[in-house]
């Protein structure tokens, strides 16, 4: 007698579901990982570039005196910025034209007028002549977590 097999076995079956298994919960934890990361990073690019744009802009009312805008105003504001609490009109004007999102939370604004610390957040906050710009990438916001404090001056 001829045996005709044209097929897999159960077992044949099996070894392949069991092999996809492995390879995708394999996958699953890279992807996490590579995500978690991400968001990390985007954090920390967005502290920096916060920072240039706003040394940046505060320089721009320096060259261009009273009648200059800054932070994407339509009206001239350097004269506000450039004053004695000018600090606080710059991170309203920051912050209002914002439009960055946070990386762990899409429904909020990256950037925000704030003295603490949330997760994916750009805490901006303005006193005097000094705008303090600091950032928290992953929880808790405490120790190596937070990108170093950093202080723009306007002259």
């Amino acid at each position: 007698m001829k045996k005709n097999s044209k097929g897999f076995t159960l077992i044949e079956l099996l070894v392949v579901v069991a092999i996809i298994g492995i390879l995708a919960a394999v996958g699953v934890v890279a992807y996490n990982g590579y995500t978690a990361s991400a968001k990390k990073n985007a954090v920390k690019t967005m502290h920096a570039q916060t920072l240039k744009y706003v040394s940046a802009e505060i320089q721009k009312c320096t060259l261009e005196g009273n009648t200059g805008k800054a932070f994407g105003a339509n009206t001239a504001n350097c004269g506000q910025i450039n004053g004695n609490n000018g600090a606080t009109t710059a991170v309203t004007a920051l912050v209002g034209n914002s439009t960055d999102k946070n990386p762990y939370n899409t429904a909020a604004k990256a950037i925000a007028s704030s003295t603490g610390y949330a997760e994916g957040q750009v805490s901006v906050s303005g006193s005097g002549k000094v705008i303090t710009i600091k950032s928290c990438y992953v929880t808790p916001c405490s120790g190596s977590n937070i990108t170093g404090e950093s202080k723009v001056t306007i002259e």
